[in-house]
């Protein structure tokens, strides 16, 4: 394991086996444990982004805990796994509102890219490792954004490496927002769409 990397406790790969529910032999079983977590709907009643550690012992999470804690999970359980954070930004039309959606990214032998993923939209979950790259996954969730009518605007590439090298994303107890700004200050693609 490289330096700084995940070592838990007994109880914390109790919780894995738990959530797992069997054997995590390929980064796609990851999505049983993920799947095991509940989804905090009401996030923007009190966001609170949340370390690794908290998001496994945590009852509910969001799309960005999921994608911290997939993240960490990819390098704590298959180490050589090439893992990056895709956010992607969209815009209700109606509201105004804009939000992002943040999903981990993961690179199979064959060099095909999928993803874990948490939402409570429907389509906004998990991808098969079958995109050929970071634009073709981050134009899937942009398709399932037009499909309910919601304006993608924008995503980026980054790793918590190279966004939060300051911020302990592993085991903080405390919120860790900030790492949500760094993630956002990512974005480098816009998307074009026909008007």
């Amino acid at each position: 394991m490289p330096p700084g990397s995940l070592t838990y406790g007994e109880a914390e790969f109790r919780r894995i086996r738990e959530l797992g529910g069997g054997p995590l032999e390929v980064p796609e079983d990851l999505r049983r444990v993920l799947d095991g977590i509940g989804y905090l709907e009401d996030w923007r009643k009190a966001y609170r982004v949340q370390s690794v550690q908290a998001s496994l012992h945590s009852d509910k999470i969001t799309c960005i805990d999921s994608a911290i804690l997939a993240y960490g999970l990819l390098e704590l359980l298959f180490g050589d796994v090439k893992r990056r954070l895709l956010a992607i930004h969209r815009r209700d039309p109606v509201s105004g509102e804009e939000v992002g959606h943040c999903v981990a990214l993961h690179w199979n032998d064959a060099g095909k890219v999928g993803s874990f993923a948490k939402s409570n939209y429907p389509g906004l979950g998990h991808r098969d490792a079958i995109f050929d790259d970071e634009t073709a996954i981050a134009a899937s969730y942009a398709q399932t954004y037009l499909k309910m009518g919601f304006q993608p605007l924008y995503f980026g590439v980054t790793t918590l490496e190279e966004c939060a090298p300051d911020i302990d994303w592993r085991y903080s107890p405390d919120e860790l927002n900030i790492i949500s700004a760094r993630i956002q200050e990512h974005y480098e693609y816009s998307f074009m769409l026909a008007t």
